[in-house]
């Protein structure tokens, strides 16, 4: 769910505030909090929201009677774009969104023009810090302890350099794992957990 929620605030250009008790923080959440590839799209210089394509009513739903599915598009700065698959159905799903759905607000029925390009494909928490190091980052009591993990880790620092900084640099750090390309009208596919999300940039 930590995963669902810090996508879907990314994805929708929310203020990113740490909300929980820092002194309790385990590695697991850390490493979610920081993923660079996933903040770049919250720090996109475009400042877009993504918007809503799909909601699936007709997935299973929890003892509450509670269940959907949604995707999610929007673009991004230099004319990439952001698509979430946000699976808050009561079991995995298989999840898929065709170009003619994530492009549909640049021209609907196939009639923007992305849909007949093809479109690399990449996976934004792919390149998930490890947790392991995530817990030398908690345990270092003094922070140029700390600095040196991140260091040591080559894990993105957006304190030196600012992500809009990073993102016009083009650094891979900020741009996820490349994981395949969808042809010309095709279709962008992925399982995605319970209660979970998968998040690409295109």
């Amino acid at each position: 769910q930590y995963r669902a929620h810090f996508s879907m605030w990314s994805a929708l250009k929310s203020p990113l505030l740490i909300g929980t008790d820092l002194r309790d923080l385990t590695a697991s959440t850390l490493t979610i909090l920081n993923n660079p590839a996933v903040i770049a799209i919250n720090q996109d210089p475009l400042s877009r929201s993504a918007v809503r394509i799909r909601r699936d009513l007709d997935v299973k739903k929890d003892q509450y009677g509670v269940g959907e599915a949604q995707v999610w598009s929007g673009q991004l700065a230099g004319g990439d774009q952001v698509v979430v698959f946000l699976n808050a159905a009561d079991e995995d799903l298989n999840m898929e969104a065709s170009l003619t759905e994530i492009f549909y607000h640049d021209g609907p029925n196939d009639h923007a023009p992305q849909v007949r390009e093809s479109w690399d494909i990449y996976d934004l928490w792919s390149d998930r810090m490890e947790d392991g190091v995530a817990q030398k980052i908690i345990d270092s009591t003094i922070p140029s302890k700390a600095n040196k993990v991140i260091t040591d880790a080559g894990w993105y620092n957006s304190t030196a350099v600012p992500y809009n900084q990073g993102l016009k640099d083009l650094d891979p750090r900020l741009y996820g794992k490349r994981i395949g390309t969808i042809g010309p009208g095709g279709l962008l596919k992925s399982k995605v957990k319970r209660h979970s999300a998968e998040m690409f940039r295109l």
